[in-house]
C-alpha cells in the first residue's frame, strides 16, 4: 500500500504545479493525537472548486492485544461557496479502505479483517489563521460497504460454521458517519502572477 500512496501523492503534487493551481496540503490533528496519521492534498480546479487526496493509515498491528489496522484512501471533488477554497464547503467522495480490529460490542469473533468501500459528502469549514496557514473543520458520512472475515485470538477462521460459510467473505452495509477532524492546512506558494 505503501508503494502506491508515495508515487500517487508525488504525482499530484507535480500534476499541480504544472497547471500553476492554488495547493494545499494538510494533516488532521485529531487522528494524529491518537497516532493514526490522516494527511491530503487538495488541488484548486475552479475559483470555488476543487479535489482532494486524503489518506488515512495507522502503523501497527494492536492495541493492548486488541487488532488494530486502519488504511483509507478518499478522492473527494469539494464545492466552495466562497472562493479561493475557503468558508463553507461540501463535497463528494469514494474511498476504500482495509482494516483488521476488534468491533465494539463484537462477542461472535475475536476481531474482523476485511476490505471496505465508502460512498459519501464531506461537509465542512475553512478559514485562514496566517498567510500561508488554515484551519479546516469537517466531517464526513454516507454509506460503508465491507467484506470480511471473522477470526478467533488464535487467528482460525471462526465464521465458517454460520450460514454464510458458502461465501469467501462476510457482507454488511451500513448509513455511517465514518470520517472527521480539524486539519491544519499548509498553502503552498503559488507561482501564478
Amino acid at each position: 500500500m505503501k508503494k502506491i500512496l508515495s508515487p500517487a501523492l508525488f504525482l499530484l503534487f507535480l500534476i499541480s504545479s504544472s497547471i500553476h493551481a492554488q495547493t494545499e496540503v494538510k494533516f488532521n490533528a485529531l487522528t494524529t493525537a491518537f497516532l493514526i496519521p490522516n494527511v491530503g492534498v487538495e488541488i484548486q480546479l475552479g475559483e470555488r472548486s476543487s479535489v482532494q487526496l486524503d489518506v488515512l493509515a495507522s502503523f501497527w498491528d494492536s492495541i493492548d492485544g486488541s487488532p488494530l489496522h486502519i488504511t483509507q484512501i478518499f478522492p473527494e471533488y469539494r464545492r466552495y461557496f466562497k472562493p479561493n477554497m475557503r468558508g463553507f464547503f461540501i463535497g463528494g467522495h469514494i474511498g476504500v479502505g482495509m482494516f483488521t480490529l476488534r468491533k465494539y460490542g463484537k462477542i461472535k469473533y475475536s476481531y474482523q479483517s476485511g476490505r471496505n468501500t465508502y460512498f459519501g459528502i464531506t461537509v465542512g469549514y475553512k478559514t485562514d489563521i496566517s498567510k500561508n496557514w488554515a484551519l479546516e473543520f469537517f466531517v464526513g458520512g454516507g454509506s460503508q460497504q465491507a467484506h470480511y472475515r471473522g477470526y478467533d485470538s488464535n487467528g482460525q477462521r471462526v465464521d465458517t460454521q454460520d450460514e454464510l460459510a458458502t461465501r469467501p467473505f462476510n457482507l454488511s452495509g451500513e448509513l455511517i458517519p465514518y470520517r472527521g477532524g480539524i486539519m491544519f492546512v499548509y498553502r503552498i506558494p503559488s507561482r501564478r502572477k
